[in-house]
């Protein structure tokens, strides 16, 4: 019995330390080429505009989920087989094993797809220029809507 329950908190060590080697979501990059031309052109030879500035007109937050990859169903599987394992005899301990091995794959499974969601900012722009602009976030943005706004280095900013 004591060697099952130090099998028990090995395989509890080994699951809390595969959690942390899932890797995360893929962070988006938005670029934007700007030209040469210092951002300004001619409007309606009265006056000039600026390419690279614009007004936010909405932040909407986006949830991202990954596709599960299985590994989380198949390890709370096995744990929860061992774990059943320990419960019942003969064939009540095969039912608690085979009980122990569904409920921990379904737990598992909703850990992994826990795990692998994450949160975006998606940031619409209406550049001066007339054209709208998305941008994608994965922190909260640094400005609200109605904010004027202006690409700098690629990186959509304050002010």
């Amino acid at each position: 019995m004591l060697l099952n329950k130090g099998m028990i908190a090995a395989l509890l060590a080994v699951t809390f330390t595969m959690t942390g080697c899932v890797a995360p979501p893929p962070r988006e990059r938005v670029v934007y080429h700007e030209s040469s031309d210092q951002g300004y052109s001619e409007q309606d030879h009265s006056g000039r505009y600026c390419h690279r500035c614009g007004t936010v007109r909405d932040i909407d937050q986006v949830e991202i989920r990954q596709r599960s990859s299985g590994g989380g169903a198949v390890l709370g599987a096995i744990i929860g087989g061992v774990i059943g394992n320990q419960f019942g005899h003969g064939g009540g301990r095969t039912a608690m094993t085979l009980l122990g091995a569904v409920g921990g794959g379904f737990a598992g499974n909703s850990v992994e797809k826990h795990l692998r969601t994450s949160t975006a900012y998606s940031v619409r722009v209406r550049m001066e220029t007339g054209k709208y602009r998305y941008f994608t976030f994965h922190e909260a943005p640094p400005f609200q809507q109605g904010e004027r706004v202006r690409i700098e280095n690629g990186t959509l900013v304050a002010g």
